[in-house]
């Protein structure tokens, strides 16, 4: 059960957000609308009288000002507009079915960056200064050390068209997104294509922490007690160690959120990064708009979320 003082708390953050998420989408309508152009205004197959009646349903024959007064006040109605390309289309809906898209392959990354960083971090604590040790910290820099879009490029490579090589086409991974949310195969090479850098930097945190939480007295006094390592290390150890890679949370979820622009383009994932980088070509500014909007949303979710996970790990926290 939340305290009065951790609903306050939510509801500041939460008011902080709203804020934050208005200046963003303000700042990127402001400095898109000084581009010149737009989706539209390009086609020479649109006479002058056409362009006109588009303008005019777009609100782009306005002032400035009052296209910035009808967009903020959409904002708060959850009205984002309508796509400049597919006219007539809405955008709001369009980005909820898209983000819920990139959250399914995130939400996959971020559970691997975790699972995977911890086990090698808490493997390579244990096994001080053995091979095992040296194998996970080797990982773990070559992972921090390569981009997510190169990773993404040799996986492509190596299960798409070497594995169909080597098979005859019997096992590959094809590429591409079958349907909204793709078959349960798809998902895994590209959220571990966005998620091994970060599980990296996890592994390595862990390790450290593990290091410095295994040399406390109530570590020693439980294994004095004839506790079993496996609960010494998961019951004792793991959960205080936790609390430094936790504060690193907040900013591996934004490196998942702003990577998977790069991922999802390249594996033909149909989330928001793909329909950013399309908007951009083909000069959609009101997706543009839209898209940064939910990722600021989405930033300050994942922060908020992040911070509140520190009471769960340690009930001494409170806010």
């Amino acid at each position: 059960m939340l305290s009065r003082r951790a609903l306050i708390y939510i509801g500041e953050r939460l008011v902080l957000i709203a804020f934050t998420v208005v200046a963003v989408s303000s700042i990127v309508f402001v400095g898109v609308h000084q581009l010149p152009g737009n989706a539209f205004l390009s086609d020479r197959r649109i006479d002058a009288a056409a362009q006109a009646a588009l303008l005019h349903h777009y609100h782009l024959d306005i002032p400035l000002f009052d296209q910035y007064r009808l967009f903020v006040s959409g904002i708060f109605r959850g009205d984002l507009g309508e796509s400049l390309v597919n006219r007539g289309i809405p955008i709001t809906p369009l980005l909820l079915r898209e983000a819920s898209v990139s959250l399914e392959v995130g939400a996959t990354a971020l559970l691997f960056t975790i699972g995977l960083g911890m086990v090698l971090g808490v493997i390579a604590a244990i096994r001080q200064n053995t091979w095992i040790d040296y194998l996970a910290t080797t990982a773990s820099v070559i992972g921090y050390s390569i981009p997510n879009f190169v990773t993404a490029s040799v996986l492509v490579l190596v299960f798409a068209v070497y594995l169909y090589n080597w098979t005859g086409g019997t096992i590959y991974y094809e590429v591409g997104w079958d349907g909204t949310y793709g078959k349960l195969g798809q998902i895994f090479i590209p959220a571990f294509a966005l998620g091994f850098p970060y599980a990296s930097i996890v592994a390595r945190l862990t390790r450290a922490s593990m290091l410095e939480v295994l040399k406390q007295d109530y570590v020693r006094t439980a294994r004095a007690k004839g506790l079993t390592d496996r609960i010494v290390i998961i019951r004792h150890a793991l959960r205080n160690a936790l609390i430094p890679v936790v504060t690193i949370l907040g900013p591996l979820t934004i490196g998942i959120i702003t990577g998977s622009v790069v991922i999802e383009n390249i594996f033909g994932i149909p989330g928001l990064g793909k329909e950013f980088v399309n908007s951009i070509l083909s000069r959609d500014y009101n997706i543009v708009i839209g898209v940064f909007t939910f990722y600021a949303a989405a930033i300050g979710v994942a922060n908020l979320l992040v911070d509140l996970l520190y009471t769960a790990i340690d009930p001494r926290i409170r806010y």
